[in-house]
């Protein structure tokens, strides 16, 4: 990971591969390792803040809507779990576990999404949505930029979540299909990704 140069999120999934191979059970622990390395380790890591890096999230409502989430979780196990204790202990006990993975998941959400904007360095580009898909890809590899088309069906999308619906800015185009990584470490061929960002006219300028 550190001879990569690259983030944990971009690094840990290949290191491990390279290391000890791709096999599926692998992808799953090392997707989950990255998950607790971002809820445990990143409280106190600021975001890079270099030329290249536009942030995604910040007009949006995505960690309002992660703190919504993890308050209705918290107060859904507390309820829950003490109505279901009495009756059915153990399915109170496995209830309880998935609520408390469902809080770690969006805390690591979170710190994901402050530290990991989309960046353009050492002729790459690279942009995550959280923990659920992410991709870095060769500048080199992009075929054109439509400036407000509609996504096709096929597209990766990376939209972070706001209260109201919200379309992509901008949809790049490859010129072959490139691999991205989705949610457990699954891998993907995407031939465009659409993007939406905090300032559409500095990711212009940088991709030009």
């Amino acid at each position: 990971m550190k001879k990569s140069g690259d983030t944990p999120v971009f690094s840990m999934l290949p290191a491990a591969e390279k290391t000890v191979g791709s096999h599926p059970l692998i992808k799953i622990l090392v997707s989950e390792a990255l998950m607790f390395h971002y809820l445990l380790f990143s409280w106190r890591r600021k975001a890079p803040a270099h030329a290249g890096c536009v942030t995604m999230h910040k007009k949006t409502s995505a960690l309002a809507m992660n703190i919504m989430v993890i308050h209705a979780i918290v107060i859904e196990s507390i309820g829950i779990h003490w109505w279901l204790h009495s009756n059915w202990p153990v399915l109170s006990i496995v209830l309880l576990a998935l609520n408390i993975y469902g809080v770690f998941f969006f805390l690591a959400e979170i710190n994901v999404m402050r530290l990991n904007p989309l960046e353009i360095k050492n002729g790459k580009l690279y942009v995550t949505q959280g923990l659920m898909h992410r991709v870095s890809v060769p500048l080199a590899a992009i075929e054109k930029c439509d400036w407000g088309g509609d996504p096709e069906k096929d597209t990766l999308i990376f939209i972070y979540r706001d209260f109201e619906q919200t379309e992509p800015q901008v949809i790049l185009h490859f010129k072959e299909p490139v691999e991205a990584t989705l949610f457990m470490g699954r891998k993907r061929s995407v031939s465009s990704i659409a993007l939406r960002v905090d300032d559409p006219v500095k990711l212009k300028q940088l991709l030009r």
